[in-house]
């Protein structure tokens, strides 16, 4: 044999395979399986966020009402006067409360939970997350019956009444650090005095907060919303926005802001939101 033939070695021809083939193909096997079985159960990323989606952007319909607001009613809660988009924009304003599930909790639950925080949401579309009903604080059963300002009441999630789970907005004035961040109010299962609120008129020169006690809550008028436990007012931190799955999302804030007249500034002021019936 020349030497020429010695130098070109064993040739293979293209149906020979070479490396660890037959280990390639199982794991390229074993990849697929999983992503199939993660796909089927709902553990990839992308089919919780459309799971969560499906559960938090689901639209609901709101109690009409013709004047006045009463207990079991499904309403929203809208800050009309504070701007909706950051940096603010003159023409686009108002915030609805809601519900938010965080990077981390996606990863557990993809619908809203105990101990989901709630938010300033710029979308103003009454949905499954925004959705609340006012119920009686006092173990009595009072659908039907107006809420009167000074009236104490709680605000369940429309969503976890339904199943039978009512999940409450809760505020504690000394929560444990490094657990509730920015978001103070949060959705807790459990019923207790912080769970407690209450509707107070605006401040008016014509008519005073005491004159008014006792009088039915009229939809979609500027009110001040209270907790009775701290006396504090619900406001809207107009400076401090976070970014979320769904865009640009406002933290809350328990503070009663006031003028140099002692008025409730714009964002301590809060509508219970329902569409006016025809």
């Amino acid at each position: 044999m020349s030497k020429t033939e010695d130098d070109k070695g064993i040739v293979y021809s293209n149906r020979v395979r070479l490396g660890n083939w037959n280990e390639a193909t199982q794991l390229e096997e074993y990849k697929l399986n999983k992503f199939l079985e993660q796909m089927k159960k709902g553990d990839l990323m992308l089919a919780r966020f459309r799971k969560m989606t499906e559960n938090l952007n689901k639209p609901t319909v709101l109690t009409q009402s013709s004047g006045s607001i009463a207990f079991g009613a499904k309403i929203s809660l809208l800050a009309p006067h504070v701007p909706a988009t950051d940096p603010p924009v003159e023409e686009k304003k108002g915030l609805l409360l809601g519900g938010r599930i965080s990077s981390n909790d996606i990863s557990y639950s993809q619908e809203l939970e105990d101990g989901c925080s709630v938010v300033g949401l710029a979308d103003l579309n009454p949905a499954q997350r925004n959705a609340f009903i006012i119920t009686s604080a006092d173990y009595c059963n009072r659908d039907g019956e107006p809420v009167k300002y000074n009236q104490e009441f709680l605000l369940a999630l429309a969503s976890s009444v339904a199943k039978n789970k009512p999940l409450y907005i809760r505020y504690d004035p000394n929560p444990i650090p490094g657990l509730t961040g920015i978001y103070p109010l949060y959705l807790s299962e459990h019923y207790v005095s912080n769970t407690r609120w209450r509707v107070l008129p605006v401040q008016s020169p014509n008519i005073s907060r005491f004159e008014q006690e006792g009088f039915p809550i009229n939809v979609n008028t500027d009110v001040v919303i209270n907790h009775c436990a701290t006396n504090l007012n619900l406001g809207i931190n107009i400076g401090c926005w976070a970014m979320g799955f769904y865009g640009k999302i406002c933290a809350p804030i328990m503070k009663t802001c006031l003028d140099v007249y002692g008025r409730e500034l714009s964002n301590n002021i809060w509508q219970i939101y329902t569409p006016i019936a025809n």
